[in-house]
């Protein structure tokens, strides 16, 4: 039962789960953004079966890190609550943010 219950909670305080929140959060952006300066560098690009599963691992990764921060952090449970509500709604404005990026790439210019 002790296990259950640890004596000292492992919750982060405010200051420092939001920085590492929003880092966390943008990193699927930076990952395709990386992606798209790499292919204008004319890099190299690694194998494709790497990059797809890269763009779904990071997103989900992310998704998990970001829930994980809001919950151990230092706030009340409606404040926890919202904040994962949030983090979820964000992602999905982040995803349509990737879409018209990708779309912008892929699209013959005009």
């Amino acid at each position: 039962m002790l296990a259950l219950n640890p004596p000292h909670s492992q919750r982060l305080p405010v200051w420092l789960s939001v920085p590492v929140w929003l880092a966390v959060f943008l990193s699927p952006t930076t990952y395709v953004l990386l992606l798209m300066i790499m292919d204008r560098l004319q890099v190299p690009a690694p194998a494709e079966g790497f990059v797809v599963l890269l763009f779904r691992l990071i997103p989900v990764v992310a998704l998990l890190a970001c829930g994980t921060l809001v919950w151990r952090s230092m706030i009340s449970l409606g404040w926890r609550v919202g904040g994962l509500v949030l983090t979820v709604l964000m992602m999905l404005f982040q995803c349509g943010v990737w879409f018209v990026i990708i779309v912008n790439a892929i699209s013959p210019a005009q």
